[in-house]
């Protein structure tokens, strides 16, 4: 089984299209007519995806601070399937307090917002919002295979724009990472923002919120938020909260960034517990995406990974029918990747079918000849056919 988890690295690297200044950070400039100003872009894509393959998305507000740490730990994610194969989309800042902070309306409730009124009074979200949705999100989704999922990360003020966005604009993210969020609103404005989560007209989303050592309004407008949350139950939010008392305002982003994908993205992965190894069938898995692909709106494919881990647990209970339907099903669900067809033919070889075991390992190489594929994959792949060929 490591030889053909270096295979798929091997595979996946190979077919591999997008150019390097993508992968390690494309700087651009989007023009927002709705801001009127040129707003700085940075598009990283992780090492290892091809250019047709669909992406998630993230969008990182404060960039020009959090775009390397952020990148980087989406690479190690992605490398170690924990997440998906996501981008990151950055958004640098040019106006913090204008784009950021929600809009006092009325006679200010809480000290924080008389003071940002006063020092800031033209912030109000809304012209930011509109750039994301009729701007932004066009032109990503215009240049880039992605699926119709966003997640947003905010730090601080950043926090409170995806506090703010999972209040009043539900419709734009499916997910948010709220780190160490600005305590901006009062108790009565906190209470009315939780009940708005309990519609049950609102989609599926996820939250992670975290805070750090900072005291003061950073903890308890969480700890607020938290208690309303729980006290109304939000119909269609599922959410994590963390906590790091050791860590500074800014230290906070590390390993809630890392914490906070892998919740947000946890229910994309399907657990193989010992029961289902031993008694399911691939049909199980094929109904936890199927079910998943209805409550998010767009179809979710089983990852590579899922049908191969599968079939090495029935395997390993003895249930080697069972794993040979499982990697039947993966040639069926992804008929142009080589890397299934070699599985099949790996568990046609451990159940000594090696008539069937040769049939799909010719079968994988040609597919890979079609691909084009490199000749250090295809040598090995026609030393397989060979070897698979000597004992007929």
């Amino acid at each position: 089984m490591r030889f053909i988890i270096l295979i798929l690295f091997i595979f996946t690297a190979e077919l591999s299209a997008y150019s390097s200044d993508e992968i390690i950070g494309k700087k651009l400039i989007v023009h927002s007519e709705i801001i009127g100003e040129d707003r700085p872009i940075s598009i990283y894509i992780p090492a290892g995806i091809k250019k047709d393959e669909s992406l998630y998305v993230i969008y990182l507000l404060d960039s020009q601070h959090h775009f390397h740490t952020v990148t980087g730990i989406v690479q190690s994610l992605v490398d170690y399937k924990q997440i998906p194969q996501t981008m990151v989309v950055g958004i640098e800042t040019t106006n913090r307090p204008r784009d950021y902070l929600p809009k006092v309306n009325g006679e200010p409730k809480t000290k924080f917002q008389a003071f940002a009124l006063s020092k800031w009074p033209d912030s109000g979200q809304e012209k930011f919002m509109k750039f994301l949705k009729q701007e932004l999100f066009p032109f990503i989704e215009k240049n880039y295979a992605t699926y119709p999922h966003r997640t947003l990360i905010g730090h601080s003020n950043g926090g409170t724009l995806a506090l703010s966005a999972m209040y009043e604009y539900p419709e734009l993210f499916n997910n948010y990472l709220a780190i160490s969020a600005n305590g901006w609103w009062s108790s009565d404005e906190v209470a009315e923002n939780s009940l708005k989560l309990t519609d049950e007209t609102r989609a599926s989303e996820r939250l992670f919120i975290s805070v750090a050592g900072e005291g003061g309004r950073f903890y308890t407008g969480t700890l607020a938020l938290l208690s309303n949350m729980e006290k109304n139950k939000p119909s269609n939010l599922a959410w994590q909260f963390k906590h790091y008392p050791e860590r500074s305002h800014m230290s906070g982003i590390l390993p809630a960034v890392s914490e906070g994908l892998e919740y947000l993205y946890d229910h994309l992965n399907f657990r193989i517990t010992p029961q289902l190894a031993k008694y399911a069938k691939i049909s199980v898995i094929k109904n936890y995406y199927s079910e998943l692909s209805k409550q998010s709106g767009f179809n979710i494919p089983i990852p590579i990974n899922t049908y191969v881990a599968f079939a090495e647990q029935q395997q390993i209970n003895e249930r080697n029918e069972a794993a040979l339907n499982t990697l039947i099903q993966f040639t069926v669900d992804y008929p142009d990747l080589p890397y299934a067809h070699m599985s099949l033919a790996q568990g046609y070889t451990k159940s000594a079918m090696f008539k069937k075991a040769y049939e799909n390992f010719k079968l994988a190489l040609n597919v890979a000849k079609r691909l084009k594929l490199e000749e250090n994959t295809i040598d090995a792949l026609q030393d397989m056919v060979n070897s698979t060929q000597a004992k007929l």
